[in-house]
């Protein structure tokens, strides 16, 4: 395939971002950089054409995108609608602005009315008189891999309790959060073709329906990654810390790691 990839993490933390309101545990009080958490989110750059695609845009969306200096963009892919994955929705309006051209977003489609829902005003005539999103919803298919920015996506559906995630993989990366387990076929399918993964460890402690820290270490280990990136950590995680109890494969994200990949 060839395509060389940049993958930048825009946000490492969990739901409530690290530090957390109101707390003033160890790691929220630290002033240590990579223990501040902006909500889970990747910039994934094709270096062949200088085109971006955003996975999930977060209650934190604005300033991720100032932070990395982002001047474009056209698509973007979502895991799900929690309010955490969805909330800086409103602030894609900012990237039609120049180039009067909608933006592309993509959901499973079980998950586009409720995107519709959260976002009204966005797809109907509710009387709202300000500037919308402009935006054109697309369904990501299930059956195959489909084409952005010139890059072939496979995705698959975890569980992550009473909702599915959609977890995505581009050649020999591949990107998962806010999921509980792969099941055996999955791994079957993905063993042996993942030279990077960026998948969600929330914390140590198990979790009734998130993977923790050991549980996304072994599904590194079935589903043979070179180099594993545990996100989406919550505040019981303190990056210097816990990175020493990693194996030499595996490391914790941090808001503003970057790494490439070649596909």
């Amino acid at each position: 395939m060839g395509a060389r990839l940049k993958i930048s993490i825009l946000g490492s933390g969990t739901s409530t971002g690290v530090p957390t309101i109101a707390c003033d545990c160890a790691v929220c009080s630290s002033p240590e950089a990579k223990n501040k958490r902006m909500r889970s989110s990747i910039l994934i750059t094709n270096l062949d054409t200088n085109e971006h695609l955003v996975v999930d845009t977060t209650p934190d969306f604005r300033m991720q995108m100032i932070n990395h200096k982002v001047k474009r963009l056209n698509h973007v892919l979502y895991t799900h609608t929690h309010a955490d994955h969805c909330h800086g929705f409103d602030d894609l309006r900012a990237f039609y602005f120049g180039p009067k051209l909608p933006i592309h977003c993509w959901l499973v489609k079980g998950q586009i009315p409720e995107l519709k829902k959260r976002f009204d005003y966005a797809f109907n005539s509710t009387g709202y008189s300000g500037v919308i999103p402009t935006i054109e919803l697309h369904e990501i298919p299930m059956s195959g891999p489909f084409n952005i920015i010139g890059l072939p996506i496979e995705a698959i559906s975890l569980e992550h309790g009473h909702v599915l995630t959609t977890a995505f993989k581009i050649g020999s990366f591949a990107y998962a959060t806010d999921f509980k387990r792969f099941n055996d076929r999955q791994i079957a399918h993905w063993r042996g073709t993942i030279s990077h993964m960026v998948a969600s460890g929330l914390r140590f402690r198990e979790h009734p329906t998130h993977s923790s820290v050991d549980e996304t270490l072994a599904l590194f280990e079935k589903l043979q990654v070179k180099r594993g990136v545990i996100t989406h950590l919550s505040h019981e995680v303190d990056f210097h810390r816990d990175s020493s109890k990693l194996p030499p494969n595996a490391e914790f994200a941090y808001d503003g790691l970057s790494f490439e990949v070649e596909i």
